[in-house]
């Protein structure tokens, strides 16, 4: 039986060990090797929100990891809602005064933006399809209003690439 440790007085730190077994709890709840350092990132954030409050770190590192992973699989299924409602809505036909060629780039633009990663794809819908200012955004995620910009620069530069890699843009 392992001695709980206690966490730095300077701050929580994760050892070698702790990062494996977070990784491991990630892949055991279905999270691709792609995300890995992602949900790496999102459990050492917990960790700096949860400070010195934890008694036995390993477990609540396995809870918390299992509980990213649950909302990794919540994440995607959301996302391919919002995509799979995007093209039920131009299925059948456009929209008046919109065309074929628009259907087809709607189809091509919900199909990339999947792909662009999960927080970049959260600010492009909370701007462009939720309308949201950057401040507003700013404000529901509890985050800085220059993380929303650096962030959604980002994200439009990442869907750009992948508009252009197949040849959209």
């Amino acid at each position: 039986m392992t001695t709980p440790r206690r966490l730095a007085a300077d701050g929580p730190r994760l050892d070698p060990s702790d990062i494996e077994l977070v990784r491991a709890m990630l892949v055991l709840g279905g999270v691709p090797w792609g995300e890995m350092e992602d949900g790496v990132q999102q459990v050492r954030m917990k960790l700096l929100e949860a400070g010195a409050r934890i008694d036995n770190l390993q477990a609540w590192l396995t809870v918390v990891s299992s509980r990213i992973a649950v909302d990794w699989h919540r994440d995607r299924a959301r996302d391919a809602s919002l995509r799979d409602r995007l093209a039920a809505r131009w299925e059948d036909r456009p929209p008046p005064g919109q065309s074929e060629d628009s259907r087809l780039l709607a189809l091509v633009v919900a199909e990339e933006l999947e792909r662009v990663p999960p927080a970049q794809r959260q600010i492009l819908a909370l701007r462009y399809f939720a309308d949201l200012s950057v401040r507003d955004i700013a404000d529901r995620l509890g985050i800085p209003e220059g993380t929303v910009k650096s962030r959604l620069h980002s994200a439009v530069a990442a869907l750009g690439r992948r508009l252009r890699d197949v040849e959209v843009l």
